[in-house]
């Protein structure tokens, strides 16, 4: 395989085997295996609810995932920063008197709730997922293996963004979309449908804007926005489908799998805490000492004015509220709203719709469904122009967003590479000539590299820089030395031959 395809396979690896570590660690293994039973065991009653209809098995499993969906939801956002033993005894207790109200409420009172909390659930979901998938398409070209790799010997001030071509075509299919959908509402008098295309042709302009205008400044930040767009048009697509056919909108087992793949995205962050979090458990005091000595020097690093160096992601503020409520709620919010979003996938597929019943018979779930891709249409211009604005005003926003690749500028231009390499095989050219280039360029990246560090932290720095770039700066020398020696020992046998 090529370099980008085995940076790309290992990246969507460490997804899912971080993200297993992470579900099946001792701390999250009963939210997961919770999940995992109560959303199955509710797809298969509610699906064979024909043969059990009169113990109503399925709606009674359906009560029971919308009060494990709130109670994930709340006791995720605001209780598990607290230990496990003071909350998960009240959050037993919301779920299992959740769970009756849901089922009850409507026989008692005449009035359904579940219809509110699963449509609450499964639009929230829609605004989570548009942040999840920024994230994935920063993390995908922004990766220091990945990225570097895509961004390998590319000039910063080249002046376009990677595959500026294709994200130019797809945006032309997306605008031929785009006006059928117009061309279709006004025809239809349907003026929601009208303002949906309104939206869609805005961020085609806006996405062009980026290929052509903003791309000459930042070529990593707007790739990653130009790829966030892409990945986002899905929707409009799916729209776009469904009303040629003239069918209703409808999700499919594809939206489900998207769903569990950001779950396997959003806690493999966390994989390389697990070791941390399981020893928690086992011995709890000694983290605590060790974090309360870790504040005592935090507090004298601020007395003493040193600059604290931290992840540049967790500068952003809209990175703080993951941050603060950790990543077992983190975990706990994101199950619980696609557990929401779940029970309305249900309806679709089976014949009951709790949307309909409770709302009148033009509010199914195939409207929420229309409903959630419009909103879905509207909300990506708008993600998108906040983008560009926190970009434009926010410095932390950009150290987030633009982040610094090992692209090796110092290596020709492609066409350049190739003809160099010819020139090579046809002994028009030495390789030595290419060998003391990368050397001399190496040793000035291991300055800047060094001047960089010895600039953040002098005292701690400065020794493990120099040192680092005299080893790599040698180890290079030295190899490009052992090949002149061998080439040398080779043409002194041939001569030898010779005489």
């Amino acid at each position: 395989m090529s370099y980008v395809e085995k940076a790309f396979y290992q990246y969507i690896k460490t997804i899912f085997t971080s993200g297993l570590k992470v579900l099946f660690s001792k701390k999250y293994i009963f939210y997961t295996i919770a999940f995992i039973l109560i959303s199955v065991t509710s797809t298969v009653f509610y699906l064979i609810e024909k043969e059990l209809a009169a113990i109503d098995v399925g709606y009674i499993l359906i009560g029971v995932e919308l009060a494990v969906a709130v109670t994930y939801i709340v006791f995720g956002l605001f209780f598990s920063r607290y230990p496990f033993k003071y909350w998960v005894g009240p959050a037993f207790l919301v779920a299992a008197g959740g769970s009756a109200l849901i089922y009850y409420l409507p026989i008692v009172a005449n009035f359904d709730i579940s219809p509110f909390i699963a449509g609450i659930c499964y639009l929230a979901w829609i605004i989570v997922s548009v942040f999840i998938t920024f994230s994935i398409s920063r993390n995908f070209w922004g990766s220091k293996v990945l990225g570097s790799v895509m961004f390998l010997g590319k000039q910063a001030d080249e002046g376009s963004i990677l595959f500026g071509g294709v994200v130019f075509i797809l945006s032309l299919a997306n605008a031929a979309m785009g006006g059928y959908l117009m061309y279709f509402g006004i025809d239809t008098s349907d003026p929601f449908l009208i303002f949906t295309a309104c939206f869609a042709i805005i961020a085609i302009i806006l996405v062009n804007v980026i290929i052509f205008v903003l791309g000459k400044k930042d070529d990593v930040f707007y790739t990653i926005l130009a790829f966030f767009y892409i990945f986002t048009s899905f929707t409009l697509w799916k729209l776009t489908i469904y009303t040629i056919r003239g069918q209703p909108p409808s999700d499919n087992v594809g939206s489900i799998l998207v769903a569990l793949f950001f779950i396997f995205y959003t806690v493999s962050n966390y994989g390389k805490k697990v070791k941390r979090i399981e020893a928690s458990a086992l011995d709890q005091t000694r983290l605590q000492e060790e974090r309360e000595e870790e504040t005592k020097k935090r507090k004298r690093r601020r007395k003493k004015k040193v600059e604290i160096v931290v992840e540049e992601e967790e500068r952003w503020g809209l990175l703080k509220i993951p941050r603060a409520i950790g990543p077992l709620g983190v975990l706990m919010s994101i199950m619980g709203l696609i557990l929401g979003y779940h029970v309305t996938y249900l309806q679709i597929l089976s014949d009951k719709d709790i949307f309909a019943e409770i709302f009148t018979e033009s509010f199914s779930v195939n409207y929420l469904v229309g409903l959630k891709d419009k909103f879905a249409i509207i909300l990506l211009p708008l993600m998108i122009a906040f983008f560009l604005l926190s970009y434009l005003w926010s410095v932390n926003f950009r150290k987030y967003a633009s982040p610094i690749l090992y692209r090796f500028e110092f290596l020709p231009p492609f066409d350049e590479l190739v003809e160099r390499i010819d020139r090579i095989k046809r002994g028009e050219d030495s390789w030595k000539i290419y060998a003391n280039m990368i050397i001399k360029e190496g040793v000035k990246i291991g300055v800047k590299s060094t001047a960089r560090k010895v600039i953040i932290s002098p005292t701690k720095k400065v020794a493990g820089a120099i040192g680092g770039a005299y080893s790599k700066t040698k180890s290079g020398v030295g190899r490009v030395f052992r090949r002149r020696k061998k080439d040398k020992g080779k043409n002194k046998k041939i001569d030898e031959n010779e005489t």
